[in-house]
């Protein structure tokens, strides 16, 4: 099985769905979130967090991103999110290890899109806000969003610094909570 990229350069390509994967974020919600994020994608760096197969990633450069980063915890992932990204001589580069924690693994370079698609009972939302709020590498202005499951408060009572909550959008079984970089 394989998702299908919307839009851009790439559109049409399939990204193949790793075995372990067992809930990737819809081809609706994720042509609405491209949507949302609109012009902002046009020569940005973008971050994808809990990456699996790199859909996002592919999905952003396609839409005209300068480059990706895809995070994963899984080894097998990320060797197959670069070996697609030589594969399409585009700018996508894994990276394996968990999201929390790599925050300053990513170096200075800054983004100024980041997407986040943790697990939906994964009980550390807040903690990856924070964590994104208190050491991610972000543009000015830079727009974050956590996709989490559809009438869930995952992120209720946690301060951010420097993210100021913009926008939720709701998309069946998915929702997806936007900040933006102050």
């Amino acid at each position: 099985m394989g998702l299908r990229i919307t839009a851009g350069t790439l559109r049409g390509r399939k990204v193949p769905v790793p075995p372990d994967e067992v809930r990737p974020t819809s081809e609706r919600a994720r042509q609405a979130y491209f949507n949302i994020v609109g012009e902002r994608i046009g020569g940005a760096r973008f971050l994808d967090l809990f990456a699996g197969s790199g859909i996002f990633s592919f999905e952003a450069v396609s839409r005209g991103a300068a480059s990706a980063v895809a995070v994963d915890a899984s080894h097998r992932n990320c060797a197959a999110i670069d070996r697609l990204a030589a594969g399409w001589n585009v700018q996508v580069q894994a990276m394996p290890g968990d999201a929390l924690a790599g925050m300053p693994r990513l170096g200075s370079a800054v983004f100024h899109v980041v997407y986040a698609d943790p697990p939906y009972d994964w009980a550390k939302h807040a903690a990856l806000l924070s964590a994104i709020d208190d050491s991610a590498p972000l543009a000015s202005e830079a727009l974050v969003a956590i996709e989490h499951r559809r009438e869930s408060s995952p992120f209720e009572g946690t301060e951010t610094r420097r993210l100021a909550f913009v926008r939720r959008a709701e998309y069946g079984e998915v929702w997806i909570s936007m900040w933006k970089a102050e």
